[in-house]
């Protein structure tokens, strides 16, 4: 088959020019056709198909499954600002509300909300693998791969698939795809510079097919680097991206993905709503500042964050009969750095503490101090990692598909927080130590997490697969063991859940054109790790900063979806209602930059998301999208001792309205968009009493390509600009308040624009 389908690729396109040229110039100068080899974007072996297949831009595809999907596809990727992460790409689809705290995707300050539901409540996965961090569960999704090498972002917006391997899913999931090595020999080479300094080149190279031996492999590197668009700083990354698969037989193919990345980005304030009020972009004393005095505790060099990581998975699929295949992804990921967290003082003579044991020896070594202070930074060191493997048979018999599958997956994840000390110019001394060796520390803890999970389900297919009805069960047993490293009562913390989740859907095709769904799904999410640990005011005091929470309770939720899609040659277009319950509904927020978790009780979310495109009109492609959202808190909530009269208030982060629209242009010489994407106000405290406007963002793009220029293969040019209009305003919630004054918010980035050159050789 592979070879087949190398055969018509050749003959038919130039595929190895696709991704360099921004899409589309394939499909334009071949009439519509598209050839598709290699392993798909679900993970399974791909199937030839060369037909006359409409596109639609890369925003919307026509989906079959029973629950509401929004898939990105490469089409589109193509031609956004590269360093794009997979928050930014589907900020255009119905449910999704993203802030960015980069113009460029950078960064990971960045958050997306899907259904008024933060990302800490969506499962992440890339190359089939979760990747949500295993402590506070937010994805860092700018240090997966390089978007040159993404073949499809998709957001199911509601019901997870049963296969999904996470434990972080009651707000949906995000599943990411990296495109395959090519079946021919060749590269893609790309170069951008644009406002803020900013500075990337990004190489691939495609080994094509090596000889007969169904092995073929790419390799990239990217290098980066900007100057923070807000305040001091800089950013720098390096990236490695690989892939290798090996294919034969009928559909048998063995893959293996990995990235490295090695990042030091800048840091941003978020500010409240009364000093963006009161300073908007300039003067607020919050920000980040580029000259240090003494205990200056917003020194931009305190807040500088530094992370590596490598990750590995090997998506891999074998036919073990006529009507039976087996799936199976391992997968394995290890990351560390420092998330530093601002500069404090402490006394030059003690006493110092260790959770509660105190220690009245000096500070050994020679430390810069002032009127009996030592400046320090705060900072926030994890090692984390994650394996596993998710394996699932599927068996076709009669009408039936079956699906039998297990997922085991360990997590280690080890954090503490050392003071630096700082001397006179603000640089670093090293951490500051006692005079036995120990090291001053704010919290240390480890924790270790352990999930099996066991799944079966039926689709059954009646009336000549008109009718479509699936059935499944999982069951999800998780066991979380810790350990505070700091003297205290507290030494171990364990915790255990067992989890049910039925799930039904079902489906209706009336013409190939039409079809109608709906699905109840069960989902949950296992509680804050750092919700489990005492935290003590070290090395100050021992008094208790943070109280271990006894009353851990895993979220859970009950969603409902129903639904219609309707496609042709010329529109593809879906609506679709939704109802979740949330019980124990969790709320992850910091308090003096410790994370804190909440339990809220019960939550009501209701609504409807609809998304429209059109088939090319003279090369003009429209889209669009539009969500109204209910999200209500059903319960008071108690923080800190007291108890807030919230129940039948709206839920923070969750806007009423959101609507995008845009226009693609693309007649395989010149292409261009602009987009508009609107969101209404938002609430950023549980009370109501304070809320951000709405806001609006248009961005644009604006490119060209060339004929073949000796071994420069259809070279292109293309401009993008984000927020053409510069506006100024406050793009989401950073960290929920119970009352006015204690949220905070990020800013949007201003007017940036970024130009690249691409080609493929």
């Amino acid at each position: 088959m592979a070879q087949a389908a190398d055969s018509v690729q050749k003959n038919s396109v130039n595929a190895k020019t696709t991704a360099a040229v921004g899409g589309k110039a394939t499909a334009a100068r071949a009439g519509g056709t598209t050839v598709n080899t290699g392993i798909n974007a679900a993970g399974g072996a791909e199937q030839l198909r060369v037909t006359g297949a409409r596109s639609y831009g890369g925003l919307i595809r026509n989906e079959t499954a029973a629950k509401s999907v929004s898939t990105i596809s490469h089409d589109y990727i193509a031609k956004q600002a590269p360093a794009s992460n997979a928050l930014a790409l589907v900020a255009m689809s119905p449910g999704a509300n993203v802030s960015m705290g980069d113009p460029f995707g950078v960064s990971d300050e960045s958050d997306i909300n899907v259904r008024g539901l933060n990302q800490q409540e969506i499962g992440f996965t890339f190359e089939g693998a979760p990747m949500n961090d295993p402590d506070d569960y937010t994805p860092n999704s700018s240090e997966w791969v390089d978007s040159e090498n993404m073949d499809n972002v998709q957001l199911q917006q509601g019901a997870p698939s049963i296969e999904t391997p996470t434990t972080t899913s009651s707000g949906g999931t995000m599943a990411v795809r990296m495109r395959g090595p090519k079946h021919t020999r060749g590269g893609e080479f790309d170069v951008s510079y644009g406002t803020h300094q900013m500075n990337r080149q990004f190489i691939r190279y495609d080994s094509g097919d090596i000889a007969n031996t169904g092995l073929r492999a790419f390799a990239s590197f990217s290098d980066l680097t900007s100057r923070a668009w807000r305040g001091p700083g800089r950013n720098n990354r390096w990236h490695v991206d690989y892939k290798l698969v090996k294919e034969w037989g009928d559909g048998n193919y063995i893959s293996l993905s990995g990235s490295y990345n090695n990042e030091h980005t800048a840091w941003y304030s978020t500010p409240t709503l009364s000093d963006w009020n009161k300073y908007g972009l300039k003067n607020n004393p919050d920000d980040m500042q580029g000259k240090y005095s003494f205990g200056e505790a917003n020194y931009y060099k305190s807040y500088a964050t530094s992370w590596t990581d490598y990750f590995l998975s090997a998506p891999s699929h074998f036919k073990l009969a006529r009507n039976l295949t087996l799936d199976v992804t391992p997968y394995y990921y290890h990351g560390s750095g420092n998330y530093p967290f601002g500069v404090t003082t402490i006394s030059t003579t003690g006493p110092y503490y260790n959770g509660t044991a105190a220690n009245n020896s000096p500070l050994a070594g020679n430390n810069y101090s002032e009127d009996g202070q030592i400046a320090a930074i705060q900072n926030w060191i994890g090692v984390e990692g994650y394996t596993g493997f998710n394996s699932t048979l599927h068996y076709k018999v009669a009408n039936h598909d079956l699906v039998f599958g297990y997922w085991y997956g360990y997590t280690d994840m080890h954090v503490d927080e050392p003071l630096s000390g700082l001397d006179a110019s603000g640089n670093s001394t090293g951490y500051l130590r006692q005079q036995d060796g120990t090291t001053l520390n704010e919290w240390s803890y480890h924790t270790i997490t352990q999930t099996n999970a066991l799944y079966i389900g039926d689709t059954m297919h009646f009336l000549n697969r008109k009718l479509t009805l699936d059935v499944g069960f999982k069951e999800v047993m998780a066991a979380r063991n810790g350990t505070l490293n700091q003297p205290g009562p507290q030494y171990n913390a364990n915790y255990y859940s067992a989890q049910p989740l039925p799930r039904m859907s079902v489906s209706y095709k009336f013409t190939p054109n039409i079809m109608v769904f709906g699905n109840v799904t069960t989902s949950y999410r296992l509680p804050l790790g750092s919700a489990f640990y005492n935290q003590y005011d070290s090395p100050w005091d021992g008094g208790l900063y943070q109280t271990a929470n006894k009353k851990l309770h895993d979220e859970y939720s009950v969603s409902e979806e129903v639904g219609a899609r309707y496609h042709d040659k010329w529109i593809t277009a879906s609506l679709t209602l939704f109802n979740y319950n949330f019980s124990h509904h969790q709320i992850n927020e910091y308090i003096g930059n410790v994370p804190y978790y909440q339990d809220a009780g019960s939550m009501t979310t209701r609504g409807f998301d609809g998304e429209l495109a059109l088939h090319p009109w003279h090369h003009i492609t429209p889209y669009g999208s539009v969500e109204y959202l209910y999200a209500r808190q059903d319960s008071n909530i108690t923080m800190d001792g007291v108890t807030y009269q919230t129940a039948g208030k709206m839920a923070t982060s969750a806007p009423r309205w959101m609507a995008a629209a845009g226009l693609q242009y693309d007649d395989g010489r010149f292409f261009g968009s602009v987009s508009l994407k609107y969101v209404d106000k938002e609430y950023g405290t549980f009370m109501n009493d304070e809320q951000i406007s709405g806001h609006k963002q248009v961005d644009m793009m604006i490119g060209a390509r060339a004929p073949d220029i000796g071994f420069l293969k259809a070279p292109s040019l293309r401009l993008n600009v984000i927020n053409l209009a510069d506006h100024h305003y406050l793009s989401g919630v950073y960290n929920t308040g119970p009352v006015a004054g204690t949220a905070q918010y990020y800013t949007a980035p201003n007017f940036a624009c970024l130009g690249t050159f691409s080609t493929g050789f």
